[in-house]
């Protein structure tokens, strides 16, 4: 049973959120907060799968939450479930540790598939942030001079991977798409997290494109 916590400070949204998972998501088990503070003592008391986390909260934001979610337990996906939809918002939200970046205009049901693609290791940005996430690195890694470029030392298959990992697939899609046993797959994202000293996937395919690794 996936375990879920929505972190949402509007009453009505958060019970809106909680109605949806409990009607059309029926493996689910959820629980609610009315900020970050509260999300972060809640995953300290109890296990917890995903987090949808809203950004604009009081006591405590979404992104601080997050971080400091990723710091205590890195296994626990957090989904952004916001309005914002800002470049500062949608970068800080991954560089904190987000798995995925959703407006609160997604339905249900594409709710509940980007929780599966978050359980299954890979990233989910929503379509019309992603234009903008890709054209940012885009621009970002062309001002960066040939002579600045940090070694990282991955190897050509830690690339391959690395680049996979970028385009949002999880462990096992890799490991089909390059005939890899799952074993061997997850050996090298570790190796690629440590090399990179990212703490997870989605930070290590941020710095892929920042870095021009890919």
């Amino acid at each position: 049973m996936t375990r879920i916590l929505i972190a949402e400070d509007h009453d009505n949204t958060r019970k809106s959120i909680l109605y949806g998972l409990k009607t059309f998501g029926n493996v689910v088990s959820v629980a609610e907060v009315e900020n970050g503070l509260l999300a972060l003592d809640y995953v300290k008391k109890h296990p917890v799968d995903i987090v949808l986390m809203d950004i604009v909260m009081p006591v405590m934001n979404g992104i601080e939450a997050t971080q400091q979610i990723k710091n205590i337990n890195p296994d626990i996906k957090v989904i952004m479930l916001t309005s914002m939809n800002d470049k500062e918002n949608v970068l800080a939200s991954l560089a904190s540790g987000a798995n995925a970046y959703c407006t609160k205009s997604i339905k249900m049901n594409d709710l509940l598939s980007v929780i599966k693609t978050v359980q299954d290791g890979a990233v989910w940005i929503d379509p019309h942030i992603a234009n903008f996430l890709l054209e940012f690195m885009h621009f970002h890694k062309n001002q960066i001079p040939q002579d600045s470029h940090v070694e990282f030392n991955l190897t050509a298959r830690e690339k391959e991977i690395l680049s996979l990992i970028a385009q949002g697939l999880c462990n096992k899609d890799i490991a089909d798409k390059l005939f890899l046993s799952l074993h061997t797959v997850k050996n090298h994202v570790r190796n690629i997290i440590q090399k990179l000293a990212v703490e997870d996937r989605t930070q290590a395919a941020v710095l892929a494109l920042k870095e021009n690794l890919i």
